[in-house]
């Protein structure tokens, strides 16, 4: 059995929530042991998803109002970034 870490980002959070809605966000943080993230935006829905204070519904409400805000913000009209890691 394996340990699945998901590193997590703003791009990958919106770009998800873009293409799949907050299904797609659901899924690929749905999944994971452990979470590597690397800004605000995937701190924040992190530490929202972690909450076991909060109910279901409010919380993917608030994670997807987070995501919807930061994609606004963000614009369409960017050019696509590519990122090398290595």
């Amino acid at each position: 059995m394996g340990f699945h870490k998901r590193w997590i980002t703003e791009e990958v959070l919106i770009s998800r929530y873009r293409t799949e809605g907050i299904a797609g966000i659901q899924s690929y943080i749905g999944h994971a042991d452990a979470f590597v993230t690397s800004d605000d935006l995937s701190a924040n829905v992190i530490d929202l998803f972690n909450d076991y204070k909060l109910d279901n519904i409010k919380k993917w409400n608030t994670i997807s109002g987070l995501i919807s805000d930061a994609s606004i913000k963000k614009g369409f009209d960017e050019k696509k970034k590519t990122i090398i890691t290595g």
